[in-house]
């Protein structure tokens, strides 16, 4: 039989191209319309009052308003503009600005800090008449942590209103506190300024999901239509990075979860981890990698198990290393995608040009924004917002590359479908290749996966998840067969003392070498050792009853007492506590029992000393005793 795609009627094999065809037309009307509104979005934004401020940093962040307020002009530090930035650090940034009005009477002002991602800020606002004492103060408790009903004013932005006087002086003390970077973009606006250009932004903003959503939409179509991976990897890529831009600059928060404070922060993090890992996927695909150098495509692989790494981090991660984990991977991603389309472009690809030229208007508009926050170009709407509008003239311009592409797979198709009749049998064994490599690659990539998701990362032993499954099994098989089960959970002694006083590397490097220590002494093929959460482990001894696994317990602390960690200062000796359970259960529930009880025996060991073995039978072993306990000193 020949291909599917081969017997479509014509009218069905024309209807994609033709869409195609209608929305290169639609696209090519909006990119005329950006055109003529370009002189719109340009122009200077409206006049708003320059803010000098000063900041003090506070790293242990316990220091109150009061005792700021009593520091001496020599602690304080100008930040020389209105936008202070500081990075990524734990400190607690403390802000001064004094404000004032010069005409008569007294006028209402806004006051913004233009950056949405702020975890804690608080205002105080004092009121000083000229050459007097303070007459009314005002607080005020923002960031995301809030959700965004609690804001003063409805904004994606922190805008808080203030009201100058006539002779008097505002006094702003803001005290900041973020594990995002730390910046404070500080700015005192006219109302029916800030309105006017609030105006233009989300107008632009509307523009920009609109773009994004149509496309979405679109390919979305195309993708129901000819079911090709490629669209799918671009609606997927499209949707990630459209709602991580949005979500960046607050619009998420303000419309999609203003309640969900946690997920706001978790948000940027996933969402840039997506970013990255379906980018470079669509990008593999949309300019075929395979069968080029093998190198090429690996990369790619890498990358993207390195951003959906980032993007699972974020939910076990601060959100501090998290964002810093998931830039690092986007950053390498892009580098990596634009060095492809470099080397496809050079080989005469076309759709490798295509994305090189998308490419290179998001990296314009990367330049573009960066001079603008250096203060080198003028600040305006287009050079605000000009990394969303390079993002949005990327994917239009890669949407009208895969068209493109469309239409001439469609036109391939049609001229081979006389040919592809006469090869019948070759066509079909050819698919069927074809099927068979992708389920081979797929079926890799899925153990691989399934392998990564198995395994805790730092001592490359089964993780938590991989236990429960297996005490789940083999309780049932148990309960079954009758037989005894046993289980041991093993603690590292004074861990936090250790890694507090040698150090976390010091400390990841002694729980691998438990975690190795203890796989080596389990010699059963059917025993397993897996990382039970923090400094704990878990060992699982099917079969085994009392006397077996107590045998086994006492050689595994035995083997660890006998070992040492390198420190880089010298090597430290280590042991561990251990409390076994050991029953033959009746009923698949009792895996709560068995965990309960050995969990106590080990609170038994520690409590006698630590570095000994205690075991509690559970109350179904076939015992003259229903409950014994037998501690076992340490070796000398």
């Amino acid at each position: 039989m020949p291909h599917p795609a081969l017997c479509r009627p014509a009218a069905a094999q024309r209807w994609p191209g033709a869409l195609a065809r209608r929305w290169q037309l639609l696209l090519s009307l909006f990119l005329l319309s950006l055109l003529l509104a370009l002189p719109a979005i340009s122009r200077a934004m409206p006049a708003r009052e320059a803010v000098a401020m000063d900041y003090f940093e506070d790293p242990a962040g316990l220091m109150t308003a009061d005792q700021i307020r009593q520091l001496p002009e020599s602690a304080w530090q100008s930040t020389g503009n209105h936008n202070a930035k500081f990075g990524y650090t734990r400190s607690v940034f403390w802000f001064r600005a004094n404000l004032t009005h010069d005409g008569h009477g007294s006028t209402r002002r806004l006051l913004e800090i233009g950056y949405p991602v702020l975890d804690s800020v608080d205002l105080w606002l004092s009121t000083y008449p000229d050459n007097g004492s303070e007459q009314a103060q005002q607080q005020q408790h923002l960031g995301d942590k809030l959700a965004f009903a609690e804001r003063p004013i409805r904004h994606r932005n922190f805008v808080v209103p203030v009201t100058l006087q006539a002779g008097h002086t505002l006094a702003m003390l803001a005290r900041v506190q973020t594990s995002s970077s730390m910046q404070f973009p500080l700015e005192l606006w006219d109302p029916d300024a800030f309105a006017s250009h609030d105006q233009d932004a989300m107008l632009l903003h509307g523009g920009y999901i609109g773009v994004m959503g149509g496309l979405l939409i679109y390919n979305l179509i195309l993708l129901i239509t000819v079911r090709e991976k490629v669209y799918a990897l671009y609606v997927a890529w499209v949707a990630a990075i459209g709602t991580f831009l949005t979500t960046l600059t607050g619009l998420s928060f303000q419309y999609l979860w203003p309640e969900a404070t946690a997920w706001n922060d978790t948000a940027l993090v996933v969402l840039l981890g997506l970013s990255g890992a379906t980018g470079c996927a669509f990008a593999a695909t949309f300019m075929k990698l395979q069968p080029l150098p093998a190198w090429r495509l690996s990369a790619v692989r890498a990358l993207v198990v390195m951003n959906l790494v980032a993007t699972a981090a974020a939910f076990v991660l601060p959100y501090s290393m998290g964002i810093k984990f998931s830039i690092v991977s986007a950053v390498l991603a892009i580098g990596l995608v634009t060095v492809l389309a470099a080397l496809r472009a050079n080989e005469g690809y076309k759709p490798g040009q295509i994305f090189l030229l998308a490419f290179g208007c998001v990296l314009a508009g990367g330049a573009i924004l960066a001079a603008n926050k250096f203060g080198l170009i003028e600040r305006n709407l287009l050079t605000e917002h000009a990394a969303q509008i390079g993002s949005a003239i990327e994917v239009l311009l890669i949407s009208l590359g895969l068209a493109a592409r469309l239409n001439e797979e469609r036109s391939l198709r049609e001229s081979a479908q006389a040919a592809a009749l006469r090869v019948q049998h070759e066509a079909r064994e050819q698919l069927e290749s074809r099927v068979r490599e992708r389920t081979i690659e797929l079926e890799a990539v899925n153990r691989k996966l399934s392998q990564l998701s198995m395994t805790d990362g730092l001592t490359a032993i089964p993780n938590r998840r991989y236990l429960d499954d297996v005490l789940a099994r083999e309780l049932e098989q148990a309960t079954v067969a009758g037989k005894s089960l046993s289980v041991a959970l093993v603690d590292v002694d004074h861990f936090k003392m250790f890694n507090d006083t040698h150090g976390h590397l010091a400390g990841d490097l002694c729980l691998q070498t438990v975690a190795r220590e203890l796989q080596a002494q389990a010699l059963r093929t059917d025993d397993l050792v897996a990382r039970y959460g923090g400094e704990e482990f878990c060992v699982v001894m099917p079969g085994a009853g009392p006397d077996g696994a107590i045998a086994v317990a006492e050689r595994m602390r035995a083997a660890v007492q006998a070992l040492a960690v390198d420190t880089g200062y010298g090597a430290v000796g280590i042991t561990v506590s251990i409390g076994v359970c050991s029953l033959v259960p009746n009923h698949p529930d009792d895996l709560a029992s068995l965990l309960k009880t050995a969990d106590e025996a080990l609170y038994r060991a520690k409590r006698a000393g630590r570095n000994r073995v205690v075991l509690n039978a559970g109350l179904v072993v076939p015992t003259t005793e229903s409950l014994t306990e037998l501690a076992i000193p340490p070796t000398r």
